[in-house]
């Protein structure tokens, strides 16, 4: 009878790696692409969609000088030095997912098995 051994993290791994599909990966890649826009993209578009369909003068009020004064004024203060950290976390769940698209799913499948 045959010891077997313990499974450690890296022999489990490995033999996750080998026993992995290229759709097993795709899968992935997919599904943290669906969580990292869902985190990060659906807020600020609901956002934008809430603002969009609040305002809607029937005619023009003098406030709209004021804002449009206000918004106009130079900024004194560098502009990078103002972003805030989740913005930096959105920005690097997307470079995650840009780097788990471009390692883990294939550029393309071969047509046919290569030659023996």
């Amino acid at each position: 009878m045959a010891r077997s051994r313990p499974w450690s993290i890296r022999r489990f791994y490995r033999h996750w790696r080998r026993q992995a599909s290229r759709q097993a990966h795709f899968g992935f890649a997919v599904l943290l692409t669906i969580v990292v826009l869902a985190y990060a993209g659906v807020p600020h578009v609901a956002r934008f969609v809430e603002s969009v369909s609040g305002y809607n003068p029937g005619h023009y009020e003098p406030k709209d000088q004021a804002r449009e004064a206000w918004l106009a004024r130079p900024d004194a203060d560098a502009v990078l030095s103002q972003i805030p950290w989740n913005t930096v976390v959105n920005i690097g769940l997307f470079v995650l997912v840009a780097v788990v698209w471009l390692t883990l799913v294939p550029s393309r499948s071969p047509r046919r098995p290569p030659p023996r």
